[in-house]
């Protein structure tokens, strides 16, 4: 037991040259083989059986030729599969790119020709979104290792049963990591231009999983819950990571329902699960339901204090703040908290508030919040093939978030507004430029904006303001809708569309995206969701 204690004290605590995955996975397989890990649905997983598939598809991985230098992006939907090519993937030493699976079009091949691979990894639907990219971006693909064998192979792509991969008899396939390599690549969206793939190392990866067990004190006797997206930070790095370096189970879901939140938690035993700050107002306006108070659970994590919901359900609501390329940097020890404040900052991080020309500003004044790191590789590398990109964010020695803070003379940081430009839906960063960009390929479209609308619980609609070649060059609003349907993520279709005869320009000639934000709907606006 005391051996049991220290491998687990030790875990929370790792330096950064500690900070990589076979050893840990090997230590926690070994130690509790027998232990439950990972549920969904009917399913269930010890860490003795994850640990046994993880090998055996990184043998299978091997075979087609993934290691070191490998990049292979894993398009799946919440799946416990998903977790096993994750963890095959780290066994071989390769990268992992995490690609939200409802792309299709023009937005997957410009994922699929960041990562250039040789094999990507799917499920039923992603295959078939793979009939929808252009044959020159399918070209260097070997093989897509499909999770369900019934799915029918897309154009000149080898298809693969991801069972058939499965190779439990063979040589070790683990292949050594150090800190500072590339581990994984997520995918995001700013405020403009297509998704940046950011590069993690490995000490960036687990920086966010041990900043995860600091904050929310997980236990190896803990079960969290979680059915937000595992091609998310949340639900990956600072859910499933951290239980399984802490010896902790997994109860994992294929999205979230309000209505049946609270007596899925209460049927898995949940003691800790993770929302997005949308949700928790959602499930407030709930009526009373028998399991309000008929649960285990004892915090939520992600989600603005609420003392109202806190009375209601019998949980402590965790905040921290964290960006993808950064990490979760601003946070408080379990159980420390200040209602209405994101927490302090990390010692690993010197952070600062600054204004428009990065000069700190006095505290209680907000202004953009810049950070940057006290330790080697503990954030990104930078962003896959868009140096100047890397440099812009970087400017004058700083990272620059782009969100509004204010910090109190005590040191805690409270959120006021993030960048403008940048839209956020259903959990979703969206770039309007990506939008924009699809729209203005239709034939009859002379130009566009795209911006938000603001929307309840803190939210933004999606506002497309459309300017026609001509009066009949454009189908009706829902005709429009309907065409980017075919061509981008339900997230990214428009809520309300307008037709315009022009668009608000600046002094410059170009377009006027706070003018366009700033007007209110007109009187013809279409709103999909009225359909």
């Amino acid at each position: 037991m005391a051996k049991q204690q220290d491998f687990d004290a030790r875990v929370r605590t790792l330096s950064v040259d500690q900070r990589v995955f076979a050893p840990l996975f090997a230590e926690r397989v070994r130690r509790d083989a027998h232990r439950r890990f990972l549920t969904m649905g009917d399913r269930s997983f010890t860490y003795g059986e994850i640990g046994e598939l993880s090998l055996a598809f990184a043998r299978g991985l091997a075979r087609l030729g993934v290691g070191p230098g490998s990049v292979v992006p894993i398009i799946l939907p919440n799946c416990p599969e998903f977790v096993i090519a994750w963890f095959a993937l780290h066994l071989r030493g390769a990268t992992m790119a995490l690609v939200n699976p409802d792309l299709k079009g023009r937005l997957l091949e410009n994922a699929l020709e960041d990562c250039k691979p040789r094999v990507v990894i799917v499920g039923a639907a992603q295959l078939a979104h793979l009939s929808s990219v252009g044959a020159g971006h399918l070209a260097g693909i070997e093989a897509a290792i499909v999770v369900d064998p019934a799915a029918q192979a897309a154009p000149a792509v080898r298809v693969l049963a991801f069972d058939d991969v499965l190779e439990r008899d063979g040589d070790d396939p683990v292949r050594p990591a150090t800190f500072d390599q590339v581990q994984a690549i997520f995918f995001t969206s700013g405020s403009s231009g297509p998704p940046k793939g950011v590069l993690m190392p490995n000490a960036h990866f687990f920086a966010n999983a041990c900043t995860f067990l600091r904050l929310s004190a997980l236990q190896r006797d803990d079960v969290l819950h979680t059915s937000l997206p595992l091609f998310h930070g949340i639900a990956s790095r600072q859910g499933v990571l951290p239980a399984f370096m802490i010896g902790a189970q997994v109860h994992l879901g294929a999205k979230f329902s309000a209505s049946r939140f609270w007596q899925t938690v209460a049927e898995a035993g949940a003691t800790i699960a993770l929302l997005t700050p949308t949700m928790t107002p959602v499930l407030n306006a709930l009526p009373p339901g028998p399991f309000d108070r008929r649960h285990r659970l004892r915090a939520l994590y992600n989600v603005p204090h609420d003392e109202s919901f806190e009375r209601r359900f019998g949980v402590r609501m965790l905040s921290a703040f964290a960006i993808t390329e950064v990490g979760a940097f601003i946070h408080t020890p379990y159980p420390e908290r200040r209602f209405g404040s994101v927490g302090m900052a990390h010692p690993d991080w010197e952070v600062a508030i600054v204004d428009d020309a990065d000069r700190p500003v006095a505290p209680g004044e907000a202004g953009e919040l810049v950070c940057r790191p006290r330790q080697p590789f503990i954030m990104m590398q930078g962003y896959l093939n868009r140096a100047p990109a890397t440099l812009s964010a970087w400017r004058n020695l700083w990272y620059h978030t782009g969100d509004i803070m204010r910090r109190d003379a005590e040191g805690y940081y409270y959120f006021v507004d993030r960048n403008r430009d940048r839209i956020r839906r259903r959990g979703e960063n969206i770039s309007p430029s990506e939008i924009e960009r699809e729209v203005r390929m239709h034939p009859g479209v002379k130009d566009c904006v795209v911006v938000g609308h603001a929307a309840p619980l803190g939210e933004d609609d999606i506002r497309l303001l459309v300017v026609g070649k001509a009066p009949d060059s454009l189908p009706g609003p829902a005709g429009l809708a309907a065409w980017l349907s075919d061509r981008l993520p339900s997230s990214m279709v428009p809520r309300y569309i307008e037709y315009a005869e022009d668009l608000p320009l600046t002094a410059t000639g170009k377009v006027d995206r706070n003018a366009a934000r700033e007007s209110p709907l007109g009187p013809m606006a279409w709103d999909g969701q009225l359909k």
